[in-house]
């Protein structure tokens, strides 16, 4: 069928619609049914068609039929199919409202896992050019699913909006999406990810330069079952030891190891930027002179240790 036929179609529906709503002496209520079944009709036709703007909009007039008739479900569904045309027509503000709108819907109707779903959409519409917004969505989308006691699908929800908020440089946000995202995790009882969990936090307490809290967190996540013997344990003792010494090339050597490397994108960054206290760099002065500035330790200090130009050739 052609593209002209097509469209012919859907008008044909759009007016059947029409025709069903109107009311008469002899007709007094509108047939809300019919229309929007007539409504979808046409919104199928100029998908086909690709007249996305039009299908959309045949989509939210037979969502505004299904409302009008008490059906949350229904309405929902086209709601979602308006979005979905809305990310095709690349009107992604318009795509995430109406995935919203859905997933309110969809709540209205007692299924929130679907409701979640549609959050999950909408965020991974926008985690691009909007990630603020992402983080947003996948929050309410962690939120819904506790709703349904569904720790696995909160526990994925709010660990994306933690991994956006570190690209976001907001660590302490993060730190609490990532708690949260343990103790789902803990009701799950999937340790494994526990264990990965606490390394990361540990990464971003380091890199916000406290110490003494990535200890603190460490040894409040002993209890957690299999913990002590697990790879990310080992690995987390050996790095806070290494700050804790100003020992810059354990510390290194630790943030090297494939555990750390393969972590997700986001955390392995963290571990590359790390400042490892004790280090030393070595640079020029305003007068001239070379200095060696030691970063301090865990507890603090650090200076520079100025050298003249007879004591600059011993550091080759």
């Amino acid at each position: 069928m052609s593209t002209e036929k097509k469209l012919k179609e859907a008008a044909g529906h759009i007016q059947q619609a029409e025709k069903c709503l109107k009311t008469s002496l002899m007709k007094w209520n509108p047939d809300l049914d019919g229309a929007a079944s007539e409504y979808i009709k046409a919104a199928t036709c100029y998908k086909n068609a690709k007249a996305l703007a039009d299908a959309r909009g045949a989509y939210l007039k037979a969502a505004e039929m299904q409302e009008r008739m008490k059906s949350p479900f229904h309405a929902a569904k086209s709601y979602e199919q308006a979005g979905l045309l809305s990310k095709e027509n690349k009107e992604l503000d318009q795509a995430v409202h109406y995935m919203e709108r859905a997933s309110f819907m969809f709540q209205e109707h007692g299924t929130p896992d679907t409701a979640a779903l549609c959050l999950e959409k909408a965020a991974k519409m926008v985690e691009q050019t909007k990630p603020a917004h992402a983080v947003e969505l996948y929050k309410k989308a962690s939120d819904v699913a506790d709703i349904e006691d569904r720790p696995r699908q909160s526990a994925e929800n709010i660990g994306k909006a933690g991994r956006l908020l570190i690209n976001l440089e907001r660590y302490e946000e993060a730190i609490e999406c990532l708690t949260k995202e343990i103790n789902f995790y803990a009701a799950a009882e999937n340790y494994a990810m526990i264990n990965k969990l606490v390394l990361a936090v540990v990464l971003i307490k380091l890199t916000l330069g406290d110490y003494v809290a990535a200890d603190q967190f460490y040894r409040s996540s002993i209890s957690h079952p299999g913990f002590t013997d697990s790879e990310e344990c080992a690995a987390v003792d050996e790095l806070l030891q290494a700050y804790d010494d100003g020992d810059e090339e354990t510390a290194r050597r630790v943030l090297s190891i494939p555990l750390i490397k393969y972590m997700d994108n986001c955390f392995a960054k963290l571990s590359k930027k790390l400042v490892i206290p004790g280090g030393m760099r070595v640079g020029k002065s305003e007068a001239g002179v070379t200095e060696i500035n030691t970063v301090g330790g865990a507890g603090g200090g650090g200076g520079a240790i100025h050298l003249d130009d007879d004591e600059e050739g011993g550091l080759c």
